[in-house]
């Protein structure tokens, strides 16, 4: 799968087209925003108030409640496996995203922020292995 794709396009669309072709498909909305979860394929997409999908979140290690996403989908993600790999590919991030402990949660993973012309991606990873654990995609403001 390649989440870019999606990008821009109707979250409702895309509810409809996966529910036809996956067996878990997961539609939350939290206030404004609106999320689509594919624990099964390692990924989720989200929307604004609009319902257009403008930013997703794939899984490049297995969590509580989504499986590791396939070597495809994190391919056409960002081709990387450490952090170190995302800071040469992509040039120094504009922003470290620290860890933050939650209470009665895991805390959260360390991240780096990287800017490009229409996307705001951050990698997050673990500190010790310095292995990517998601990587978030947004678009810029205005970039649909």
């Amino acid at each position: 799968m390649n989440p870019n794709e999606y990008l821009g396009g109707s979250l409702i669309e895309a509810l409809a087209n996966f529910r036809k072709s996956m067996p878990m498909v997961d539609y939350a909305k939290v206030e404004d925003d609106e999320f689509l979860k594919l624990p099964e394929c390692g990924i989720y997409f989200q929307s604004g108030g609009d319902g257009v999908i403008a930013a997703y979140r794939v899984y490049y290690q297995a969590t509580e409640e989504y499986f590791q996403a396939d070597s495809e989908t994190k391919r056409e993600c960002l081709d990387i496996e450490t952090v170190d790999d995302s800071i040469n590919l992509l040039g120094q991030p504009v922003r470290d995203v620290p860890s933050i402990r939650i209470p009665g949660r895991a805390p959260t993973s360390p991240g780096c922020e990287f800017s490009l012309k229409q996307k705001v991606i951050t990698v997050h990873y673990d500190a010790e292995s310095r292995l990517v654990t998601y990587v978030h995609v947004r678009n810029k403001a205005g970039s649909v």
